[in-house]
């Protein structure tokens, strides 16, 4: 918001205007707002939880219901009473055309964030799954070094789980996790030549460098990823949908109102389904740090002696 503040004052307009000319201000401007609205409506369903979520689904289906409505209102305002069912066919051409368009663009982009919520899920999986065989293969590293790493693999796994799984819905990473990544590497690094050079710490030392990868995968991932300017023309699409499905004349005026509110409420449920997919970690329905709380009772198990 302190950006969004920042361009919207006038000193700030003028180096831009000068820098890149009205076209890309207005093309900026239209950006920061989408991500400011994107990123209110996110930080709101998060605060309240699983009954915000819910709340956020009956306030889509509430506008998109009102949005047909106003649709067809608007519509029988400007058409003439005497307009009939013979007035269709000049509306079903840009009715099929915008209808054929916008449902490529709409399945395209639910494909694309199906795909990206499951890679999350799956990188999540195979994060914890490292760290439980990291763990495991201390079992062959002499003390103090077992010692050590397995209370940074703890520190790092607890991390998170908690701290850290907050922080990166924000874009923010855990220093706690961080930092025990870069500790297991120094305790590595001044091991014995004798034990540093053995077959096991080599194999510990790459499933290290794969934790870290899948680490900062998982930050990434939790960024979304649909461009606002996609969002735009999703927003736009169904909006002109809805109004064309207004402006179509059916016999029954009551079958015209179920049948707009209906394609109104299901290109709602779509938007509302893309946005939950493109934030895996932010929805009630979402990735769950539960791998990692399977990771450390498998650390207790390996205490154990299992």
């Amino acid at each position: 918001m302190a950006i969004f503040r920042q361009i919207a004052s006038a000193r700030t307009d003028s180096i831009l205007h000068q820098t890149w000319g009205d076209e890309a201000l207005g093309h900026i401007r239209c950006r920061i707002v989408a991500v400011a609205v994107a990123d209110l409506a996110e930080g709101t369903i998060a605060r309240m939880g699983s009954v915000g979520m819910w709340l956020a689904l009956a306030a889509v289906i509430g506008v998109c219901t009102v949005v047909a409505l106003g649709c067809m209102w608007l519509a029988y305002r400007i058409l003439p009473e005497s307009a009939g069912t013979e007035y269709n066919s000049s509306l079903s051409p840009f009715l099929t055309i915008i209808g054929l368009m916008f449902g490529a663009l709409l399945g395209f982009t639910v494909v694309v964030a199906f795909e990206q919520f499951s890679s999350a899920g799956a990188n999540v999986a195979d994060e914890a799954t490292t760290l439980t065989t990291m763990y495991r293969q201390t079992v062959t590293m002499p003390d103090p070094e077992r010692t050590q790493i397995r209370q940074l693999l703890r520190v790092y796994t607890t991390a998170v789980k908690g701290p850290e799984w907050q922080s990166q819905k924000r874009g923010q990473a855990n220093d706690t996790a961080r930092s025990a990544i870069t500790q297991m590497y120094r305790v590595i690094g001044n091991q014995q030549p004798s034990v540093a050079n053995s077959p096991a710490t080599s194999n510990f030392v790459g499933r290290l460098t794969v934790l870290s990868s899948d680490r900062n995968t998982r930050i990434l991932d939790a960024s979304p990823r649909i461009p606002p300017v996609l969002w735009c023309g999703l927003l736009i699409g169904a909006v002109f949908l809805v109004t064309i499905t207004g402006f179509m004349r059916l016999g029954n005026r009551r079958g015209h109102v179920v049948l707009c509110c209906a394609v109104a409420v299901l290109l709602g449920l779509l938007l509302f389904v893309i946005f939950s997919l493109d934030r895996p970690f932010n929805s009630q329905t979402g990735v769950t740090p539960t791998p990692f709380a399977h990771s450390l009772e498998v650390f207790d198990a390996v205490d154990h002696g299992k």
